[in-house]
């Protein structure tokens, strides 16, 4: 995350680096959309200020939500502490969604999220800020820049630790280590809230050229990312799952990565993508731990065929169980009527002089107290 010195040096001027997107209907929230590089020397110029973003800001009216989303590898710090004091300023609830990338100075935009989203192959990068100098400088020049730049550490340690409770001297080894999360691990440190359903589309073009979700990065900024993590970024192509990755930062960084391998089998998915299938593992033996659970609530004694048929035979959803169980509880009650009335007729039961009637009990011929019991448990259908 460079100070707005260093970008001078090494942009040309980024007129508008952000835009506003009004909400398509009444019941979707605006959004502000940071894709690409945050702001440049022009951030504190005539042509693009702060100023402008805050009328900006200000014109969406008082909204209930905004909707901030963000694919970037970083920028300009002090662009991106003034966009996050106004949002967190803003009474609109602020939902950050990190469509692919959060990088460096576009970190600090994103705690300004009272939730935060990011796709499971999303990208999440701190690190400690920096300054580039041209010129010719004293001993004390040098002091007064490294006494700025701790300063500037403590602004972004402190958004940090405020979205996630860490402690500041360990948000600040975080940030000396360069760190980078996938959606996962953003989410499990704390910086992130939740994963998006969607993924990041992440094409690598070449050794230092990445495009996601339609925005170039340049790798070249970030020697440190580590390749594993390129890996999972770039884990689905058009073509399927593969474990193929063109970033290579020396010849013998490409001689010691993993070849190039077609997935076949199971075993290959698992050996390629291990933290995926282990999830999708996870997942899969909740959900059917709480079917089994499902059908035991809805048991009931005397169907013990159908349901553990449902459990391990013919695997069926709780409901459908509930469904066979009431069938057979039907079929059941027709087959005893139909019984019950072979033993009446064979019996001789209703006849002329069979024993007591009680007349009008149950029709206009009567029958004895124990069938108007029953008729009354098992009516007859007409």
């Amino acid at each position: 995350m460079p100070t707005a010195q260093a970008q001078a040096q090494t942009q040309p001027k980024n007129k508008h680096f952000w835009s506003f997107r009004a909400a398509a209907d009444e019941a979707a929230a605006p959004e502000l959309i940071l894709y690409g590089d945050i702001a440049s020397e022009t951030w504190w110029g005539d042509e693009v200020t702060p100023k402008q973003f805050t009328e900006e800001l200000s014109a969406l009216g008082n909204v209930p939500e905004i909707v901030v989303r963000i694919n970037s590898g970083g920028g300009d710090v002090f662009a991106a502490n003034a966009i996050y004091t106004r949002l967190k300023d803003n009474p609109a609830k602020i939902t950050v969604k990190i469509d692919g990338w959060a990088a460096s100075a576009a970190t600090i935009v994103a705690m300004a999220g009272d939730v935060i989203e990011i796709p499971g192959n999303g990208v999440f990068m701190v690190h400690d800020p920096k300054m580039g100098v041209l010129g010719y400088f004293s001993e004390s020049d040098f002091i007064k820049l490294s006494d700025e730049l701790k300063v500037i550490k403590q602004s972004i340690v402190n958004g940090y630790a405020l979205k996630t409770g860490k402690k500041p001297e360990d948000i600040a080894a975080i940030m000396a280590a360069e760190t980078w999360y996938d959606g996962k691990q953003a989410v499990d440190a704390g910086f992130c809230d939740k994963l998006m359903f969607e993924e990041a589309e992440t094409t690598v073009e070449n050794a230092s050229k990445i495009v996601v979700n339609s925005v170039t990065m340049d790798l070249s900024r970030f020697p440190a990312m580590p390749v594993s993590l390129l890996n999972r970024c770039a884990a689905h192509t058009p073509d399927g799952f593969s474990n193929t990755s063109t970033h290579t930062k020396t010849e013998k960084e490409r001689k010691n990565m993993p070849e190039n391998k077609e997935i076949k089998t199971v075993d290959d998915l698992k050996a390629a993508f291990p933290d995926l299938t282990a999830q999708i593992a996870k997942d899969a033996t909740a959900a059917e731990r709480k079917r089994i659970q499902d059908i035991e609530d809805v048991a009931l004694a005397g169907f013990e065929n159908i349901v553990n048929d449902a459990k391990f035979a013919n695997p069926i959803a709780a409901g459908d169980v509930a469904k066979a169980i009431v069938a057979e509880q039907k079929k059941q009650g027709a087959t005893y009527l139909a019984e019950r009335d072979d033993d009446a007729k064979n019996g001789g039961a209703g006849s002329e002089g069979a024993g007591a009637q009680i007349e009008g009990a149950a029709g206009k011929g009567g029958a004895n107290e124990v069938d108007a019991a029953i008729d009354k448990l098992f009516p007859t259908a007409k």
